[in-house]
């Protein structure tokens, strides 16, 4: 049985052709399927744990953005229930990751039909309260903090949104103290922003740790020593290109585990994770997919 779980109020509507198009797809190919079509996430999550608990489903297909694909991860991870996505979100960095994103429909179903499943890993986040699991970027100080302004935003539509957001926090932006554990070594620091990557990008293609790979069992940490905001400014623009991490301000850690303690909260994949501290871990090939080439 499939799962086919909507978000309607993604990427500008444009969902209805794309899944009606998929849906048509399915009943020619007499597969027997569910539709999740819920108004609301809360009522999304209540109705996905439900079809999950039947024991049938074999294949998620989410047509929306990377909050769907969150909502859907924290339910399958460690399962052999495959997960891909019809991407008509915003940002759709785990559609670029699996090669759905710029894909038409039909290449989308055929890369579940004719495609054997892989094997990919998932990010942890833990403190005392609450755990998430992520496919992408963990995102901890100004990071966050945009993120957060730019789920804010009603208009405009579009990741041009992250950087209308980058540019309308940075003038109130400060350094915050990390503390970061790596096994036994501990490092102090002061920086604007820590970003922690199981896959290589976020916002809408930013490559913020352009060589972090979901097959390596290890998660890719950046952190950026304290600067002019002239100076991050200039180097913002090189994320899209991934040219940032030569800069001689930006530091790279990669580990199994890190623990990072600050006085402020993390976003992972675009959602709240929790309030520092935090503890990170990579679940080796703790998601099932397709690759769509």
């Amino acid at each position: 049985m499939w799962l086919l779980v909507l978000n309607r109020s993604s990427g500008k509507g444009k969902i209805s052709k794309k899944f009606l198009d998929f849906k048509a797809l399915c009943d020619a190919q007499n597969i027997r399927y569910q539709v999740i079509d819920e108004n609301s996430a809360e009522l999304t999550e209540d109705r996905f744990q439900r079809e999950l608990s039947s024991g049938k489903i074999e294949v998620v297909v989410a047509f929306g953005g990377d909050g769907l694909i969150s909502l859907c991860l924290q339910k399958i991870v460690r399962s052999d229930i495959g997960l891909t996505v019809v991407p008509t979100g915003t940002g759709n960095d785990f559609a670029r990751s699996i090669g759905t994103y710029g894909k038409s429909t039909e290449e989308i179903f055929n890369s579940i039909i004719n495609s054997n499943k892989t094997k990919i890993d998932v990010a942890l986040c833990e403190n005392n309260e609450m755990k998430r699991y992520f496919v992408q970027v963990l995102s901890i100080g100004f990071d966050a903090t945009v993120n957060r302004f730019a789920n804010s935003m009603k208009y405009p539509k579009g990741k041009i949104k992250y950087t209308i957001a980058m540019l309308l926090l940075l003038p109130r932006a400060k350094d915050i103290d990390f503390e970061i554990k790596q096994g036994p070594d501990s490092l102090k620091i002061k920086s604007m922003l820590v970003a922690v990557a199981n896959g290589s990008s976020y916002g809408g293609g930013m490559k913020i740790l352009p060589n972090a790979s979901f097959r390596d069992g290890l998660l890719d940490l950046l952190y950026v020593d304290p600067v002019s905001k002239l100076t991050l400014l200039s180097i913002f623009p090189r994320v899209f290109r991934g040219t940032h991490t030569k800069h001689p301000a930006v530091h790279l850690l990669h580990s199994r585990n890190f623990e990072v303690a600050a006085s402020t909260d993390a976003y992972a994949d675009g959602e709240f994770a929790g309030v520092l501290p935090i503890k990170l871990s990579v679940i080796k090939d703790g998601l099932t997919t397709w690759i769509c080439k």
